[in-house]
């Protein structure tokens, strides 16, 4: 098996979760929802198409055991975001898009007149 390289704020629980959707999911969305620099939440959306393109059934009996490819830059997408989410699209079984919402908490202003903004 290989080492993974993990964010010391990154559960194991999270990272098996990531990698088991991403070796299972073939239509579909991960989700993850990032507070204070710590994934807090998953989300996944699955769909089933049913067309002749897919011929070895819906249900994989043998998940792989190793990293996913994608897992590496999913993880280093996750590195210094403090809050947002980041979006995993899955088309046929393949990482199709990885899209990263990043949300910044701003304190430190005020109006003209000390009341905030």
């Amino acid at each position: 098996m290989e080492k993974v390289v993990q964010k010391k704020n990154l559960l194991p629980q999270v990272l098996e979760l990531i990698r088991h959707s991403l070796h299972t999911i073939q239509y579909g969305y991960l989700i993850l929802t990032v507070q204070d620099g710590y994934v807090i939440k998953m989300e996944r959306t699955e769909k089933f198409i049913f067309s002749s393109k897919n011929k070895t059934g819906y249900i994989k009996g043998d998940i792989p055991t190793g990293q996913h490819s994608f897992q590496a830059k999913i993880i280093a997408q996750l590195q210094g975001l403090m809050y947002g989410q980041l979006i995993i699209r899955i088309e046929d079984g393949k990482v199709a898009q990885i899209e990263k919402t990043e949300k910044r908490r701003i304190n430190e202003y005020e109006g003209t007149h000390g009341d905030g903004i």
